[in-house]
């Protein structure tokens, strides 16, 4: 299913035809004060949050340049591994450390640390605090002048959207950096749009969409009547997962 067409469920199972622009000469497209949209896409977000199954899970893969030792992207609600790979290294996996420690064992200046093949990862925080969240690449250094490195400024990124990871040495070469992780559904925003969950389980968005719904009437009968269709489905999809894990665990003992 497309947006469109989970806006019209949406419409049709909540009675609430006014969600659409003209529900019955069969206009579907948002009303124009962007509620119905709103809905979809917030019980979409409670549906990644849910559920922890492995079609959760994907790639960011991206080339790095020469120097590089951190990568920023977004959508990400939690990264599980980081892999790398280039013209000469096979594909081999980073150790995950804290921080804390990456920091202290590459205490200098980043850019001018010696480069070489990254050994190292660490989930990266790239922003600044509330009192300092307008300060921008040109301006920081009237606050601050060293240690900057791992900061998304303002006039670069909006770094609330961000993750990010750190990863050391800096390369010394042309990297292929890999990252697997639990990635947020892209939003929902135009009426072509499709997501896992519009495509393999609309039924369940649109269940979603409804407690969302109900949640904000303050009726709490309904949320725990949506909650409880929710779950069912979520839970199945987590024992899918379960299963093939053991079939893993099965093929590896022979």
């Amino acid at each position: 299913m497309s947006l469109l067409e989970v806006r019209e469920e949406v419409a049709r199972w909540s009675g609430k035809h006014d969600l659409v622009t003209d529900f019955g000469g069969d206009d579907f497209t948002d009303s124009g004060n962007g509620v119905s949209n709103w809905l979809i896409n917030s019980g979409q977000r409670l549906l990644d949050r849910k559920a922890s199954f492995a079609k959760r899970f994907s790639w960011l893969k991206k080339d790095v340049a020469v120097g590089t030792y951190k990568l920023n992207f977004r959508h990400c609600a939690a990264i599980k591994e980081v892999w790398a790979q280039s013209a000469l290294d096979d594909r081999y996996q980073l150790g995950k450390k804290s921080l804390n420690w990456m920091r202290k064992e590459y205490g200098d200046v980043y850019a001018d640390l010696t480069q070489g093949d990254p050994s190292y990862y660490a989930p990266l925080v790239v922003g600044l605090a509330p009192d300092q969240a307008t300060l921008t690449t040109s301006d920081y250094t009237d606050e601050f002048t060293y240690d900057h490195e791992e900061i998304l400024f303002s006039d670069t990124a909006d770094h609330f959207l961000y993750s990010g990871i750190i990863f050391m040495p800096p390369v010394g070469e042309i990297f292929t950096v890999s990252v697997l992780g639990r990635f947020w559904s892209p939003p929902l925003s135009n009426d072509t749009d499709k997501t896992f969950w519009t495509e393999v389980h609309p039924d369940v968005l649109v269940l979603a969409a409804l407690y969302c719904l109900e949640r904000f009437y303050r009726n709490r009968e309904g949320m725990n009547d949506y909650m409880v269709a929710i779950m069912d489905t979520v839970a199945d999809l987590d024992k899918d997962v379960v299963e093939e894990d053991v079939q893993d665990l099965d093929s590896m003992g022979g």
